[in-house]
């Protein structure tokens, strides 16, 4: 099957077959869940939902918040607008055999570029998010170029366990490794195991990076907005240059492992029991990814309420959330990349690690720190994100 959609021209070196996919979830099920959620109660006042500064305080997301989101989630908010700005993008399906010869029906956006020397790029999402983080970039990429012009292969896939590709075996304990080995067989079926190719993430997104980065000849550099550097000596020394903005970063590193990390340890020790919760009810699921959204962002550049909705209603439609998890359980060991590294610090991210301490883990050669956004770079600047992997792609394309 073929696309007529601009930038939906597969590459010529793919080695499988590409279904064109559209999004379009049944009418019957909308409505279900629009039932549902009408029917789903808010909790009562308490002391602690009524501490709140307009969306969410020192305990969590408001009260207030969660009821005039959920108002305008019943009311206002149109879930076939977010359908028709998922399918105005060329999407696909492929599937994936693995090493074991279990199969993965693997999703993603891309724009390809008819170019023959385009350089690949995949773009990987984090959690709470999905593939739709990266849309407004990809927007900005489609007005900007034509297929004729377009110097890259844009690649952002529906990570195993989320939204649209296949979850995670039953039988197995699925772990970083296992999606990043998928994602690279992907890239390499996509007909870039050749050419070589580039990754880029954020959150959960920057650990699938790291891990194809270091683990596979093919992928020829790494750009992350989330630097995560455990297991490394990041202990401030006399040596280390610290700005003023990443002195800031580092307390509200120490205040996120103080009173921010609750929600990972539950999804790290008891993710049965809160997948079991939060696959209950959409309610449920505003309050726990909302305040996500609330919380990790900039103030200044915090995504609109749609955004933060649609992201929701993709987790509740596909029933991703209990399989979106599985990385949380895992003690993620820092591989040390040798390639050319690109990293952006944002202010309000978690762990704005400070550049001295992020280039212990790899062979920086592009650093750009921003004085605002934060944990959803790809949603709060995109302009900004993609200017700074265009910069590093300059660096780590040779």
């Amino acid at each position: 099957m073929t696309s007529s959609k601009p930038f939906s021209t597969v590459p010529a070196g793919a080695q499988q077959q590409l279904t064109p996919f559209e999004l379009h979830i049944d009418e019957e099920k909308l409505q279900e869940f629009k039932t549902l959620l009408k029917l789903s109660p808010i909790a009562k006042e308490t002391y602690e939902n009524l501490q709140d500064n307009g969306s969410h305080g020192k305990f969590g997301v408001s009260r207030k918040w969660m009821i005039d989101a959920k108002k305008h989630w019943v009311e206002g908010f149109d879930w076939r607008k977010e359908e028709d700005n998922i399918n105005s993008f060329p999407n696909f399906k492929t599937k994936i055999t693995d090493d074991d010869g279990g199969a993965f029906d693997v999703h993603f956006v891309a724009l390809f570029s008819s170019k023959p020397d385009a350089i690949p790029i995949a773009f990987f999402h984090g959690w709470p998010g999905s593939f739709l983080e990266f849309l407004p970039m990809l927007d900005l990429l489609r007005k900007k170029y034509t297929p004729d012009t377009l110097p890259y292969h844009i690649i952002v896939p529906s990570l195993p366990g989320f939204a649209l590709s296949s979850d995670p075996p039953l039988t197995k304990d699925w772990k970083v490794a296992d999606t990043s080995r998928i994602m690279h067989k992907l890239l390499v079926f996509l007909g870039f195991g050749s050419s070589g190719y580039l990754v880029q993430g954020g959150d959960i997104g920057s650990h699938i990076s790291r891990q194809i980065a270091a683990t596979y000849a093919e992928c020829k550099g790494m750009h992350l907005n989330f630097m995560l550097v455990t297991g490394i000596d990041a202990n401030s020394s006399p040596d280390d240059n610290i700005s003023e903005a990443e002195k800031k970063g580092i307390e509200r590193m120490k205040q996120f492992k103080k009173v921010g990390i609750a929600y990972a340890t539950e999804h790290g020790t008891r993710p049965s029991t809160i997948g079991l919760v939060l696959g209950s009810s959409p309610v449920a699921q505003l309050a726990w990814i909302g305040e996500k959204f609330l919380a990790w962002s900039d103030p200044s550049t915090t995504p609109s309420l749609d955004t933060i909705l649609a992201d929701i209603t993709l987790y509740w439609l596909t029933g991703c959330y209990p399989t979106s998890i599985y990385t949380y359980r895992e003690v993620k060991e820092l591989l040390y990349v040798d390639k050319p590294t690109g990293y952006s610090w944002f202010p309000y991210e978690l762990a704005p690690i400070p550049k001295a301490w992020a280039e212990r883990s790899c062979k920086m050669v592009f650093f750009k720190s921003h004085d605002k956004g934060g944990h959803f770079a790809a949603l709060e600047r995109p302009e900004t994100l993609w200017a700074d992997v265009e910069e590093w792609v300059k660096a780590a394309w040779k």
